[in-house]
């Protein structure tokens, strides 16, 4: 059972993966820059008409291309250390989980040989 929740969100963050980059987040900033361009042009009529007018004080407008430029800039280098943290420990990760899988299989032997 493990294995497929495994392999439904390894689908899943897959396309997620695939759809972001084929529409442009992580090309260069220019181009991401336009994707939310787009988004925001595409999307702002709808929340402007559709949002109960109890918090349209709270929520008067999405933030603008130039907010959104400025803390993705200052969120990329912390993106980038946690990666390659990640990537430092991965043979960690491998070993912890390849020992994981080994103990489940070993388990399940054992179960299906006492049966």
């Amino acid at each position: 059972m493990t294995f497929i929740r495994f392999m439904i969100k390894s689908t899943v963050v897959g396309s997620i993966t695939y759809y972001t980059y084929y529409a442009g987040v992580w090309s260069k900033s220019e181009e991401t820059a336009k994707l939310y361009g787009k988004i925001y042009n595409n999307v702002t009529p709808y929340i402007k008409h559709n949002i109960p007018q109890d918090i349209v004080y709270e929520y008067n407008q999405l933030p603008s291309l130039k907010v959104i430029t400025n803390c993705a800039r200052k969120s990329w280098n912390k993106g980038v250390m946690i990666t390659m943290n990640y990537i430092s420990d991965l043979p960690t990760h491998v070993v912890n989980n390849a020992t994981r899988l080994s103990e489940i299989v070993q388990k399940y032997i054992n179960e299906q040989s006492n049966k």
